[in-house]
């Protein structure tokens, strides 16, 4: 048994967990650099080895270096200068990090927001562009070229007027060569068959004749990434001296009074603070191991844990730009890799995915969950599944928050048990407060653990204000700066941790999305004929995890039909989701039900968790929502099977 070290009683002043770590024998590389330059330290001796493999081409550090540059020559013949923001709709492909290192050359800010439409209305999914783009003053724009036709295009003029200079497109195939073009396309016609292999040819076509078109009237000097490689060839980058704390990238998480997403601004030194705590916290990332790059630029995980700390560790990243969980099976056999990094949910799929019935996972060194937990049931069944297809290792998982670069806390080796979040990173530091009082909570000598909510501070810990503004709020103890998580939580004397609830009753849908019951309950209840709304989670067996539910409690005297109550949903899901710019369509609810009253407790609250309990009793209505990683396309409503429906 783990020694238990209890001095003060208090965690955050103990730090119990160290006892983990031992005698720390390790060497830290100075955080205090631009990321780029923190990683050409990191990567010097391994420019043969590769660094990133998108469909079968393989790129390595020297030609990563080489290319990073092309991208600072880029943006200085542009005109981009130090502390400028450059606004990113990109997904998962080498031109991506080419241009954040190379941002970083110059001095320049890399914000990064979520590429996917948000409305299979394009001009609301422009108008979210258009918002962040003004409130977070963005001077130049890097785009996929769909991304650009679809998102940008509609706000051209707007986006002028508000003072973007320049606009840079990209397209998926800048990185194919003949082979990887193959290869693309025998992955979409494994994934899609013929017919969907025959309409990825017909928009390829579609879009590279909307593109023409769309230059033809361009507002803003808009440029090829392609013609400007030769342009800039010739072109000198300045130096940019090293400024303590200066923000190196945005990225974004869901609102905490809305559902627009919020801006967190991370340092060079947050980002390099990670790559470090990841090296002393025995995480096993070895150069030349190939890692899947699922997880995308605009969350902190896959920015900073998947893209950051995987090529400091000289990791080679497959580049996967367009994803559905059902074919993370196919996707691990092909590409055989030793690190998956994702939310629990990706892991539960794998159990039944038929491809992988007889398949040898020997090849995996690292399988790690986060953004949510797994219930240890859930977890005891995923080890047993790798350990019967010859996987050596169990899952691993973490815990953190966008603000501290997504994680804070890992489960390796001694301190993996079963449903925990193991223990703090070396440097960071966790405590219990009240979640009332928000005081530090300290161990009684009688007392194995204590619950609460947990506080974060960190090295990796966002400064919270972009100009000027409190994004993320902090609070001090014992003269240290906390973030709170709202993350209800029990620590044990010895450090490790269990993850509780969350205060918000937040979830993540089967894709990773986090979905804030309260900002889609403040959504809903816009409508006058609504009396109560609450969102919960259900689980979807065809997505193979979990997707909200709306349970409606209308207005007294107002009752509907079966037919009414379907042309209810539609009313609801075109006037507050799809045509509000604010929000997006991954919010909506898939299921809907309507009830006479809300199940309460003893003190007469709403009993969330009897909600829940309840399931699915075959009288809701279902959302279907045809979508992906990177697009939306139809939503279809579709009533139950009994003709009325009768309020419980």
């Amino acid at each position: 048994m783990e020694k238990e070290i209890t001095k003060t009683g208090y965690p955050h002043l103990d730090r119990p967990w160290l006892q983990f770590y031992g005698n720390i024998d390790y060497i830290k590389k100075n955080t205090k650099v631009s990321i780029v330059d923190y990683l050409i330290e990191k990567t010097k001796a391994h420019s043969a080895s590769t660094a990133f493999t998108f469909y079968g081409r393989k790129i390595n550090y020297s030609s990563l270096m080489k290319n990073i540059g092309t991208a600072g020559k880029i943006l200085t013949f542009l005109g981009v200068e130090p502390e400028d923001r450059i606004l990113y709709l990109m997904p998962n492909i080498p031109e991506t990090a080419y241009f954040m290192y190379g941002a970083s050359k110059v001095g320049a800010v890399s914000d990064f927001i979520d590429p996917r439409p948000d409305s299979i209305d394009m001009r609301i999914s422009a108008e979210k562009i258009l918002s962040l783009a003004t409130t977070e003053k963005s001077k130049y724009i890097i785009a996929l070229d769909q991304c650009y036709i679809g998102m940008i295009k509609p706000i051209e003029e707007e986006l002028s007027k508000i003072g973007v200079k320049k606009i840079i497109i990209v397209s998926a195939t800048d990185s194919m060569n003949l082979s990887s073009t193959l290869n693309y396309l025998r992955e979409v016609y494994h994934l899609k068959g013929f017919a969907g292999l025959k309409s990825q040819l017909q928009k390829t076509k579609q879009m590279a004749e909307l593109l023409k078109k769309a230059l033809a009237s361009k507002v803003i000097p808009t440029y090829k990434y392609q013609e400007l490689i030769k342009l800039a060839q010739d072109e000198e980058i300045e130096s940019v001296d090293f400024q303590d704390n200066q923000i190196s990238v945005i990225v974004h998480t869901s609102g905490t009074s809305n559902a627009k997403p919020k801006p967190i601004c991370l340092t060079n030194e947050n980002l390099n603070e990670y790559a470090e705590q990841t090296e002393i916290s025995n995480m096993p990332m070895q150069p030349e191991d190939k890692a899947l790059h699922i997880l995308p630029y605009f969350a902190a995980f896959g920015l900073v844990g998947v893209v950051h700390a995987g090529l400091a560790h000289n990791n080679n990243l497959i580049e996967i730009p367009e994803f559905d969980p059902k074919g993370l099976g196919y996707i691990i056999l092909k590409n055989k890799p030793q690190t998956i990094i994702g939310p629990p949910t990706w892991f539960l799929t794998l159990i039944e995915d038929p491809i992988l019935k007889d398949a040898d996972l020997s090849f995996i060194k690292m399988i790690t969950y986060g953004g949510d937990s797994m219930e240890p049931e859930d977890e005891v069944r995923v080890n047993a599944f790798l350990a019967k297809h010859n996987c050596h290792v169990k899952l691993t998982k973490g815990h953190g928050m966008s603000e501290t670069c997504g994680c804070s806390s890992y489960a390796i080796g001694d301190y993996n048990k079963l449903g925990s979040m193991g223990i703090p990173l070396p440097e960071s530091i966790y405590t219990i407060v009240d979640s009332e009082t928000k005081m530090p909570i300290k161990f009684k000598d009688e007392e194995e653990y204590i619950e609460g909510e947990i506080a974060i501070s960190s090295p990796t810990m966002t400064p919270g204000t972009l100009d000027d503004n409190v994004i993320t709020p902090k609070i001090t103890i014992d003269d240290k700066e906390y973030i709170l998580t709202k993350d209800i939580a029990r620590m044990y004397k010895n450090g490790i941790m269990y993850f509780l609830s969350r205060s918000d009753r937040s979830f993540m849908r089967y894709d990773g999305f986090k979905i804030k019951p309260y900002e889609i309950e403040k959504i809903i209840k816009q409508d006058i004929k609504i009396k109560y709304c609450v969102i919960s989670q259900y689980y979807d067996s065809e997505k193979k995890g979990l997707m909200p539910i709306a349970t409606i409690v209308l207005e007294d005297g107002i009752e509907l039909t079966q037919a009414e109550q379907k042309e209810f949903i539609e009313h609801l899901i075109n006037e507050y989701f799809i045509s509000n710019p604010n929000v997006s369509s991954r919010q909506i609810p898939t299921k809907f039900r309507f009830r006479s009253s809300l199940p309460e407790t003893k003190n007469g609250k709403v009993s969330y968790k009897a909600i829940v309990d309840e399931g699915l009793t075959g009288d809701e209505t279902s959302v279907i929502l045809e979508e992906t990683n990177i697009s939306i396309s139809n939503i279809k409503v579709i009533p139950p099977d009994n003709q009325v429906l009768k309020l419980k």
